[in-house]
């Protein structure tokens, strides 16, 4: 499993869409208690919609100096890619949807993903495939209520 560094260009290159897929991002770090707890739903729905145009994409927070203790946590909640994933990843000339941000400050983060977030991690961020935000939330998430926002944009019904 790849966890790859990543600086505000990337994240803005990543956020601005323009592939088929709604994305889910998640910023996060390994010291956040209310990040630990809801990650194991976080893969649990990136797992759900795995079939469907969805992808979802980490990006910690931590230290530089703390990689081997992000891509550790990772494995652990086997959050790698799907092999459908793997396809569009490498497509895109990327190698994970795993990140650590090593670009700047917690603000130039912040200004790239969401102009509207407050601060403070957890945040997610559901961004359509032209970039536009969907959704948004701060603070710690209720599993079934990500899923269902995630549906609402997906909708309810998928046919291959």
């Amino acid at each position: 499993m790849d966890v790859e560094s990543i600086d505000a260009a990337g994240v803005a290159a990543l956020r601005k869409g323009g592939t088929k897929n709604v994305r889910l991002f998640n910023v996060w770090a390994t010291w956040c208690v209310p990040c630990v707890a809801e990650f194991p739903e976080r893969v649990m729905t990136s797992r759900k919609f795995d079939m469907r145009n969805f992808e979802f994409i980490n990006i910690s927070v931590d230290e530089a100096k703390d990689t081997a203790k992000v891509k550790a946590f990772l494995e652990k909640h086997a959050a790698g890619l799907s092999e459908r994933l793997k396809k569009s990843v490498k497509e895109e000339g990327r190698k994970s949807n795993s990140y650590i941000f090593t670009g700047g400050s917690m603000e130039d983060l912040m200004k790239v993903l969401d102009p509207e977030w407050q601060g403070g991690v957890p945040h997610t961020v559901l961004v359509d495939t032209n970039g536009r935000v969907l959704w948004r939330h701060s603070s710690q998430v209720n599993g079934d209520e990500l899923r269902a926002k995630v549906l609402e944009h997906l909708g309810t019904f998928w046919t291959p």
